[in-house]
């Protein structure tokens, strides 16, 4: 037997369960360690050539836009998981720009990875403040359409992203995708 808090003698046959809101918790943590781990074949390549980037901007925005639909359904925790893998892939096209001379947008995506993480640490308050929580997903999209509005170009039919022409330069041999 051994005292609790109050001083009170708690009977060590009967172990405490936890709360179910912690089992939920534990859970979920568990099934984002375990998506980040699938993924991280992938997610630790670095970004090499346009078509890497086009992979890695498609996954991003996949698990963003997902991450969106469960904070809109207050579904943090499971949002929670979307947006680390959203965050890891935007952080491995840092490699990309950077081979490319562009520091520019390779500034442009630490901002974004930034604005990420704050979304990160707004999910990861307790309580959860809702408004809090759509102010950093507003500075997450508002980082994500700068970038884009500055070296990314929609392609209409497909709806798909490719880096806007003469952004790499005549130096890589690459005209973007």
């Amino acid at each position: 037997m051994r005292p609790d808090a109050c001083g009170d003698v708690e009977r060590s046959d009967h172990p405490q369960r936890e709360p179910p809101r912690t089992v939920a918790r534990r859970s979920v943590l568990l099934a984002a360690v375990l998506t980040v781990s699938a993924s991280a074949t992938v997610a630790t390549q670095k970004v090499f050539t346009a078509d890497d980037l086009a992979v890695v901007e498609r996954t991003v925005g996949t698990y963003f836009e997902a991450a969106k639909s469960q904070i809109a359904a207050q579904e943090y925790e499971t949002a929670k998981v979307r947006l680390i893998v959203a965050r890891e892939y935007l952080a491995r096209s840092w490699t990309f720009w950077s081979r490319h001379a562009r520091g520019d947008a390779a500034k442009r995506v630490t901002a974004t990875t930034a604005a990420l993480d704050a979304l990160d640490d707004r999910l990861s308050e307790v309580p959860i403040d809702p408004a809090r929580v759509q102010a950093a997903v507003h500075e997450a999209t508002a980082a994500c359409a700068a970038c884009h509005a500055e070296f990314r170009v929609e392609h209409p039919a497909s709806g798909t992203y490719g880096i806007k022409p003469g952004i790499l330069g005549e130096h890589t041999g690459e005209r973007g995708r």
